[in-house]
């Protein structure tokens, strides 16, 4: 990935992005990351899958990217950033903005 480029796994998640509001404050920070490190992104909304999904909130509250594109541990680096930058919850430090997990491989 290259800084700026933005890369969008599908039309669903094409659909998802268009078709509903996110939250301000979510905005900001993938226009940060795209801008520092690329992205691209795999899950942006969907019907809630349980209680607590993020993807499913009105206003859009979570969007997934696609780690294995960043190579040379970009993955991990752009983590840490985005969590050294942005408290999710003050009151609950271990909650963290950004969490890079590994659900499958590949494209």
């Amino acid at each position: 990935m290259k800084p700026g480029e933005i890369i969008i796994k599908n039309t669903e998640v094409l659909t998802g992005l268009m078709e509903r509001n996110f939250a301000p404050l979510l905005i900001i920070i993938i226009c940060e990351i795209a801008n520092r490190f690329g992205l691209r992104m795999s899950e942006s909304y969907r019907i809630k899958r349980h209680r607590n999904d993020l993807h499913g909130t009105a206003p859009v509250r979570a969007i997934d990217l696609s780690e294995w594109v960043y190579n040379d541990g970009l993955a991990k680096d752009t983590e840490r950033s985005i969590n050294e930058y942005w408290v999710y919850d003050p009151g609950r430090p271990e909650k963290k903005v950004a969490w890079l997990h590994t659900v499958r491989t590949g494209p």
